[in-house]
C-alpha cells in the first residue's frame, strides 16, 4: 500500500538516501553542472523541510520511503510582459531506483497537482536535464509539453 504524505524532520535520513541517488545520476551525467552528493546536502534538505512555503511530499510503502517531491508557488510580479498568475514549480522529484515504474512518481505528481490547484496555480512547471530521457518521457506521459529550452555554452 502506497501512502503519499507530508515529509517531516524525522524523514531526513531516508530523504538523504534518495537525494544521493538523484545527485549521483546528475553528477555522473553533467559533472560541469552538478557536484557529487556530499554532507552539504543535509542542511539543504533540512531547510526545505522547515520552509512552510515549500510543499515537501514523500511516498511511503510498507514504512519505507520510496520517493519524494518538492514544489513551491511563484507569481511573476516584476516582468510586465509575462503573465502574472500562480505557477507551481516542481523543484525535485525522485523515486528510489529499486521502485521505479511502479506508479510512485505519478502519485507524487498527482498529489502535487491537487495541492497546486488548491493554491490557485494555473500550471505546473519543472526543469528536466537533457540527458534524462526517461524523466522526459515520464513527464510527457503526464501531459507536460516543452515550453522552453535552457541552453549552455561552457567557456574556456
Amino acid at each position: 500500500m502506497m501512502t503519499i504524505r507530508t515529509a517531516e524532520i524525522t524523514d531526513l535520513n531516508a530523504l538523504l538516501v534518495l537525494s544521493e541517488q538523484i545527485g549521483r545520476l546528475h553528477f555522473e551525467n553533467a559533472p560541469l553542472t552538478f557536484k557529487q552528493p556530499s554532507a552539504a546536502d543535509k542542511p539543504f534538505w533540512l531547510s526545505l523541510l522547515n520552509d512552510e512555503s515549500t510543499l515537501f511530499l514523500l511516498a511511503e510503502s510498507e514504512n519505507l520511503v520510496v520517493g519524494f517531491l518538492t514544489a513551491t508557488i511563484t507569481i511573476n510580479d516584476t516582468i510586465p510582459f509575462i503573465v502574472s498568475c500562480p505557477i507551481c514549480r516542481v523543484g525535485t522529484i525522485v523515486v528510489d531506483e529499486a521502485h521505479r515504474a511502479a506508479g510512485i512518481g505519478t502519485q507524487l505528481m498527482d498529489a502535487c497537482a491537487q495541492w497546486a490547484t488548491s493554491q490557485g496555480a494555473a500550471q505546473i512547471r519543472l526543469e528536466v536535464m537533457a540527458f534524462n530521457q526517461s524523466a522526459q518521457q515520464f513527464y510527457q506521459q503526464l501531459g507536460f509539453q516543452d515550453q522552453s529550452h535552457i541552453m549552455c555554452r561552457y567557456l574556456d
